[in-house]
């Protein structure tokens, strides 16, 4: 019998909510899924309407400063949640950062890495809240982007600015819209990351 077969008789008996229940108990079965979707003991909440793809590894993705080039693959079933989506300029992707592991979402105190990437030493980072960073260790490990929509063929999304991993899991599609912009003269920021941005150049 295959896994499909399996499946199916699983669901003619009736048998299907005893069986995610059966792994939403055994730990690593829950481990595994919740890298997934996203779990809570009682049952599955939020399903993935897609996943990302590109092919790049992940320490290509980790060392691009401005993401790569990729593409949204939209599962067939919400084809007909894109409908008015073409000439939009960029989206917002609400994700499940699927690698992370429950070691890392116990994290609450982190420094925030990105900055090495722009030349600022490791020992000048401070440590702050992981709510004050985009670190992707976090007890929720939802990731948040804004990416170019370059082209749309169908249910593929082609973007750029990807910063996700290939195969990441995508919960949600936003467009970006002026309404969500912050004007740069009304940008406030910490003293802790102003420093650090001046001190690699940028301008705040």
């Amino acid at each position: 019998m295959n896994f499909k077969e399996f499946l199916r008789d699983v669901k003619e008996k009736g048998l299907l909510k005893d069986l995610v229940m059966e792994l939403l108990r055994d730990n690593e079965s829950y481990m595994e899924l919740s890298r997934y979707f996203v779990v809570f003991d009682n049952g599955l909440f939020l399903r993935p309407i897609g996943v990302v793809r590109h092919g790049y590894s992940d320490d290509f993705v980790r060392r691009s400063l401005t993401g790569v080039e990729g593409v949204v693959e939209v599962f067939e079933e919400y084809i007909d949640g894109l409908r008015g989506i073409d000439g939009f300029s960029h989206l917002i992707l609400v994700s499940l950062l699927h690698g992370v592991i429950r070691e890392q979402r116990g994290v609450l105190v982190v420094r925030p890495r990105r900055l090495t990437m722009f030349g600022v030493e490791p020992s000048e980072l401070p440590e702050v809240g992981v709510f004050a960073t985009d670190s992707p260790h976090r007890p929720n490990p939802i990731g948040l982007s804004v990416v170019r929509l370059v082209g749309r063929d169908g249910r593929f999304l082609r973007v750029s600015g990807l910063d996700l991993f290939d195969g990441t899991p995508v919960l949600d599609i936003k467009p970006y819209t002026p309404d969500r912009s912050v004007r740069v003269e009304d940008l406030g920021l910490p003293d802790w990351y102003v420093r650090l941005w001046r001190r690699v150049g940028g301008v705040v």
